[in-house]
């Protein structure tokens, strides 16, 4: 997934460039960490922008528990809580399931309860706002702490339609195995580090045009952001939909996969404020997916 490893105990040798300019050899600049030598007087400040986050593996199964971190299968909730369903009345489907005690604790995520999410099956924009990505009419996300769900709901036979369709994201149920808590400093085509790095990145390039293509395409191919995760630096195929002041924190990035597909290998991205997560308020979240 291009995600970083920075528990490695080897330390690897630079690499040479294919082109032979040796201001393209990836060199390592911290513990896992690896950039082109023409960005490695720069690190000092590419570290100062670094965000922890949580990776995760979705692993396809043929069945996982109530209870458990999981894509596509049925959630957690109160027995007396009112199923949600979209703008048209139809029940939507349950994404993804994050059981936070299985999560390893991340700064100001919850570290307890349920955090779900859902989204519509029954349009090709999976419940997608064009004109308002907070606006949750045909998505949701909903938190429940443990004792919410001492008393939960175990008939999930109304679902039966939605989680046969053909119209849906996720092929088959996943489980979700959790990484360490990792740090990135990259978020190539994230409005944040673009706000704050990408002035620099572009001067360093324009300094030398013979190779500038090249120099960015070192920093997208090792240091995208994608794959599943919460926390640190979103991915987008397109571009990001907030603006460069927007103060929110990556939330749940679910990205395509052997049994996932978002249109044309695409992304999706939930966000939401610090100060709204600090709360544990979901009801203003920003949803948004795109494909290339």
């Amino acid at each position: 997934m291009g995600l970083f490893d920075f528990f490695s105990k080897k330390t690897p040798a630079p690499q040479p460039a294919a082109s032979g300019n040796k201001l393209l050899d990836m060199i390592e600049v911290k513990p896992g960490i690896r950039i082109a030598r023409a960005f490695a007087g720069e690190w000092p400040a590419f570290e100062a922008t670094g965000k922890n986050y949580v990776s995760m593996e979705a692993v396809p199964v043929e069945s996982v528990k109530l209870d458990q971190s999981k894509f596509g299968h049925y959630p957690k909730m109160p027995v007396d809580a009112e199923y949600p369903t979209g703008s048209d009345g139809s029940y939507l489907y349950p994404l993804a399931q994050i059981n936070c005690k299985e999560m390893p604790a991340l700064a100001g995520y919850p570290e307890s309860g349920f955090l779900q999410f859902y989204i519509s099956g029954t349009d090709d924009a999976y419940g997608l706002d064009f004109d308002d990505y907070s606006s949750q009419r045909d998505f949701r996300v909903l938190y429940f702490e443990e004792h919410e769900v001492a008393q939960h709901k175990t008939d999930f036979s109304f679902l039966q339609e939605i989680m046969t369709s053909e119209n849906l994201p996720v092929y088959k149920p996943h489980a979700l195995h959790f990484s360490p808590v990792k740090e990135e400093y990259f978020g190539m085509g994230d409005v944040h580090y673009e706000a704050i790095m990408g002035k620099l990145v572009e001067a360093i390039c324009s300094k030398h045009p013979e190779i500038e293509d090249e120099l960015m395409e070192s920093l997208y191919d090792t240091h995208s952001a994608n794959g599943h995760k919460m926390g640190g630096y979103a991915y987008f195929t397109q571009t990001d939909p907030r603006a460069g002041d927007d103060t929110s924190v990556l939330l749940l990035q679910i990205d395509s996969d052997k049994e996932i597909m978002w249109g044309d290998a695409g992304v999706a991205n939930f966000f939401i404020t610090p100060e709204d997560l600090a709360k544990k308020d979901f009801s203003k979240v920003m949803y948004n997916w795109d494909c290339s």
